[in-house]
């Protein structure tokens, strides 16, 4: 059985990939509680404790992204390289300026906002030091059951009959949460060699913000009425207007399909959804 240490376990996807972990791995989840990744310190005692094989670095706090994503994210290196594990580091669609779609695995990355910015850094970190990880680039993460944050914000706005402006100017590729957690479990289980590189796991189906906000009141059976069109220009911040990837080479090589994000807010053909 391989040990898997997986980071963000109090998060949706670390959460996800801890709950649903296969058989075939033994699997530790760690949390902000269990050390505070931006302390060197303490993640090299963590991954001593630990001895992990292999590592899913899912923790992503936005709020410091130079603490929280780039000096995490290179402790979390550095643990990997002292024990020698193998590392699955969740990076973002947002590496991408969002002029030049569909960007594929090995297309040059030029983020515009300071989350993009500091997934790149890591990225490039990753590449000079440890070029037999793997740096999953994902998009929007969406779930049901429970609803995901994101989701969950749609759902309050809609029965609260609050205006929602979401925008129909930025394109990206949502994922399902269940896709997702199934892709990286496959790219966890492959030989290290065949891990390394860069892999996009994202649904096939591009939407604006405004469009996914649609897809949910019409799943859970309210009044879209109170979303209202608004564009990303007006966000105070520069965004990545269209950051569709593409995924032939991740497709080649995994086992899960991921699908459109449309199959998961299906609208039940009885009655309403119940919250």
């Amino acid at each position: 059985m391989t040990r898997v240490l997986v980071t963000g376990a109090a998060g949706l996807v670390g959460g996800s990939m801890v709950r649903h972990a296969p058989d075939r791995h033994t699997v530790a989840g760690v949390t902000r509680k269990d050390a505070d990744l931006a302390d060197r310190d303490a993640v090299i005692r963590l991954f001593d404790t630990y001895r992990p094989e292999v590592v899913v670095h899912a923790a992503a706090r936005q709020a410091e992204p130079e603490r929280d994503i780039v000096v995490a994210s290179a402790n979390v290196i550095d643990g990997c390289l002292a024990v020698g594990a193998g590392l699955v580091h969740l990076s973002t669609d947002c590496v991408f300026r969002g002029d030049r779609a569909p960007y594929g695995e090995h297309d040059r990355v030029d983020p515009v906002n300071a989350y993009g910015r500091g997934k790149a850094e890591v990225e490039a970190d990753i590449a000079d030091r440890f070029p037999e990880a793997a740096v999953v680039r994902t998009s929007l993460v969406c779930n049901v059951k429970p609803p995901d944050p994101r989701t969950a914000a749609v759902l309050d706005a809609l029965a609260d009959r609050k205006p929602l402006t979401l925008y129909t100017d930025e394109l990206r590729c949502p994922v399902r949460l269940d896709d997702l957690t199934a892709a990286l479990w496959d790219l966890t289980g492959l030989p290290p060699r065949s891990r390394s590189g860069v892999w996009h796991l994202v649904g096939p189906e591009a939407v604006s913000r405004y469009t996914l906000g649609l897809l949910i009141a019409a799943w859970a059976g309210l009044d879209p009425g109170s979303i209202m069109a608004g564009s990303s220009a007006d966000a105070g911040e520069p965004r990545p207007a269209d950051v569709r990837l593409t995924t032939r080479a991740t497709d080649a090589a995994l086992e899960t399909r991921l699908r459109p994000i449309s199959t998961l807010y299906v609208p039940p053909s009885r009655g309403r959804a119940k919250r």
